[in-house]
């Protein structure tokens, strides 16, 4: 073994407590990447592998002649296509009334686009009239089996359909009833596939064309497909990414790809820095034995080797072990993640790419954090070097001032008298300290902005407790006569297309009474306002979709025509972009419906199972949603987000206790001297750390103006990948958080005086006396 080699081993073994720390600071960074970014690599090949296994369709086309629109997208070089009937009528599952979904499918064999995956029991016989598949997601909501009945409204009253089996479906990975509608009640939605004779029968002829383009998972808003699909008539087309489960699961998975790209940055920066003071420290020691080495022969080439090879060992070190790590991790989140979501298919994979480039990471981390150190005993000049390994400099501007300062305790002047005698290390420990609450902050950002968002949406912006859809002789006296109903609302709400300049955007028309005290509208600046008297307010994510501005004009385009109307205001709300119009503006654009709606606000301390038994046990109901309920949902959909933002938040104080750890323990080494000679004058171990520490506290404290300045930009550009017209997200949290995160920070600080206290109780005295005196 080379000298350079044994002398750099013997050196990190010297050093040990500061290379785990700097070796756990990259080995967390690379752990982060690969269990992170594998997760999003397996995920999107899940999705995919779902799609591509149940012939998810390129398009669906609504609106039109179904077949009109199959066969001129089959003429303009579509791969396959086809025809279904789609409708969502009220249903009746046990005690439960709501507004499903049934999709007509042939009997005895599968639709070449759109099949579905049969999981338990079986599929629609051949020639079937009354048998059912249920969606997995209704079936485990409900707890439907085969064999179970259900009941389906039609315009001829009720019909009874017996569950034959339980299926997974590509289009409904996430159950969304809409865009708009991607968190719902999961009692207030299920789809059900039943034979495409009795949907039509009920309901009416087909009104979707399914197109699978060549390559099936590529699409585009305007090509010679859709273009033709346009022109024979379709209404609203979408494009598999825009279908309204892989959308919604698609901001989770931009959001989970962007920070498995910044967290893991944050880590390895920290870790680069934490390698930087660590060795440059150490080189300033060794200056002597460096100039002996010279001295002796040594070329430049290979000083820098040397120490460019204690980096290395740290960096590969950190990054094997990293790559270890998360490597495991990898298939527990994924496995994790399609659990809790149903994704039918898990796919996990420790891509060569992947591993290659955790290691490559740490390889680079440790040996940029070495270069310059490397670099600086490289350029070591033998003779000056000769000399006292730290050169005294006589006192600046900074230590004279705070030599005045004699009020202040002799321990506390020395701490700041240190601040500015080594910047080096002042920065350091400084910029350990923005790291950790970039890291923090950005975390607790995200967790609070979620927070304040559904709080703003179900607590001030949606007021109602429940919608009830009713047929009949039902009205609203019926339901206010409910005990435990304190207002009823008329309502309709419908499935449109906005057009502007070409481009449409699907999405749901909602109509209130203009003096409505179900659903507040609120202004981006803050303030509230009412319903126009005609035109429409929109959620303000449509200002980027289809490109318009508060008086431009839109196209209303459903099933009853087109309406042209006026964009009369942009509403804040943190939940879907909707169209929201005064109730018989919104009448006048939507089909007639032989099913009315009602929001309902109920009693204080009413309780919300009563309420529903009471409700839908009235004749005339068809259909209940509980709105309050959707945050269960929320809170699903959002969970494997909470553990990884609780992740994120704990190992900002494992990176702060890191840095702080590794500028702490090269302060002490750096300053061996003068410790041993306080200790031989009798100053007590206590004062001698807390001088340390106190040094630690106030760099720490420096840094914290910057890390709140550019951990908020950290937050706010973390959330903007989750916002979308899906969900609009800005930056909220209370004034007491940034100062909490910073009082963290300095927490972790003064945690420093304890590993101080024994650092300098291992100082040998004696031994530093002796050589100082040589």
């Amino acid at each position: 073994m080379r000298v350079t080699t044994r002398k750099s081993l013997r050196d990190l073994r010297r050093s040990r407590a500061q290379v785990i720390a700097v070796a756990v600071t990259i080995l967390l960074g690379v752990m982060i990447f690969v269990a992170t970014a594998g997760a999003f690599e397996n995920l999107t090949a899940s999705y995919h592998h779902t799609y591509e296994r149940l012939a998810l369709p390129t398009y669906i086309a609504t609106g039109g002649d179904a077949d009109e629109v199959a066969s001129a997208a089959d003429d303009a070089g579509a791969a396959t296509t086809g025809t279904r009937a789609q409708y969502d009528p009220p249903m009746l599952i046990e005690d439960t009334k709501l507004l499903g979904r049934v999709v007509g499918m042939p009997t005895g064999d599968q639709p070449e686009l759109g099949a579905i995956d049969v999981t338990e029991g079986s599929y629609l016989s051949a020639g079937a009239t009354n048998e059912a598949v249920v969606e997995t997601h209704a079936a485990s909501t409900f707890g439907l089996s085969p064999g179970d009945t259900l009941q389906v409204y039609a315009a001829d009253g009720w019909h009874e359909v017996t569950v034959v089996g339980i299926a997974v479906s590509a289009e409904y990975i996430w159950p969304a009833r809409s865009r708009q509608d991607a968190v719902s009640d999961p009692h207030s939605f299920a789809v059900v596939y039943l034979p495409e004779d009795t949907v039509t029968g009920w309901y009416g002829p087909d009104n979707q064309a399914l197109v699978a383009m060549p390559d099936r998972l590529t699409a585009s808003s305007d090509n010679e497909v859709t273009r033709a699909m346009d022109q024979a008539g379709a209404t609203a087309i979408q494009s598999w990414e825009d279908m309204p489960s892989q959308a919604t699961l698609n901001e989770d998975l931009d959001g989970f790809d962007e920070m498995s790209k910044a967290f893991p940055a944050l880590f390895l920066t920290a870790a680069g820095v934490a390698s930087y003071v660590m060795l440059s420290r150490r080189i300033l020691m060794e200056r002597p034995i460096i100039a002996t080495l010279m001295a002796g022969g040594a070329r430049r080439g290979r000083v820098l080797r040397m120490y460019l090879l204690q980096g290395l060992m740290i960096g590969t070190l950190g990054g094997v072990v990293g790559v270890i790590l998360g490597a495991l991790a990898n298939g527990a989140v994924t496995s994790a993640y399609t659990s809790g979501l149903g994704i039918p298919d898990t796919i996990v994979e420790n891509y060569p790419w992947m591993i290659a480039s955790g290691v490559i990471f740490g390889v680079l981390v440790g040996l940029i954090g070495a270069f310059f150190p490397a670099l600086a005993a490289a350029r070591t000049d033998p003779a000056a070097a000769m000399h006292a390994a730290a050169p005294l400099r006589p006192p600046g501007p900074w230590s004279r001032l705070v030599a005045r300062l004699r009020w202040l305790p002799v321990p506390a002047r020395m701490a700041l008298r240190d601040v500015g005698r080594s910047p080096r290390r002042t920065i350091a420990t400084m910029l350990g300290a923005v790291l950790s609450m970039v890291l923090v902050l950005a975390s607790v950002g995200m967790m609070t902005t979620m927070v304040h968002a559904l709080e703003t949406q179900y607590d001030v912006i949606d007021n109602q407790d429940a919608s009830v859809a009713v047929s009949g002789g039902t009205d609203a006296a019926t339901l206010e006569a409910v005990d435990g109903v304190e207002t009823v609302e008329a309502t309709v709400a419908g499935q449109v297309t906005a057009r502007a300049d070409g481009t449409g955007y699907a999405t749901v028309l909602r109509g209130f009474h203009r003096d409505t005290a179900m659903h507040t509208f609120l202004l981006e600046d803050g303030s509230t306002t009412t319903l126009p008297s005609s035109g429409v307010l929109a959620g303000s994510g449509l200002a980027d979709v289809l490109g318009v501005d508060v008086g431009d004009e839109l196209t209303i385009s459903t099933d009853a025509g087109d309406t042209k109307v006026t964009l009369q205001g942009f509403l804040a709300e943190p939940m879907g972009t909707y169209l929201y119009a005064a109730e018989d503006v919104a009448r006048g654009m939507l089909p007639d419906s032989q099913v009315a709606t009602y929001d309902v606000i109920f009693a204080d301390g009413a309780d919300r199972d009563t309420m529903r038994e009471d409700i839908t046990a009235l004749d005339g109901v068809v259909a209940y949603e509980d709105s309050k309920a959707l945050l269960t949902t929320v809170q699903q959909y959002l969970g494997l987000f909470w553990a990884f933002i609780g992740v994120m938040i704990a190992l900002g104080g494992v990176l702060a206790l890191a840095v702080m750890y590794v500028t702490l323990a090269v302060n002490v080494v750096e300053r061996t001297g003068e410790l041993a000679t306080l200790r031989a004058a009798g100053v007590p171990v206590r004062k001698v750390a807390g001088t340390i520490s106190t040094e630690n506290v106030v760099s720490t404290a420096l840094g914290l103006p910057f890390g709140l300045v550019l951990g908020t930009i950290a937050a706010a550009g973390f959330l903007s990948t989750f916002s979308s017209d899906l969900f609009t997200f800005d930056l909220w949290w209370s004034w007491w958080v940034p100062w909490l995160a910073a009082a963290g920070v300095l927490v972790a600080s003064a945690l420093s005086r304890i590993p101080a206290a024994r650092a300098v109780r291992r100082v040998d005295v004696a031994r530093v006396v002796r050589e100082r005196a040589v």
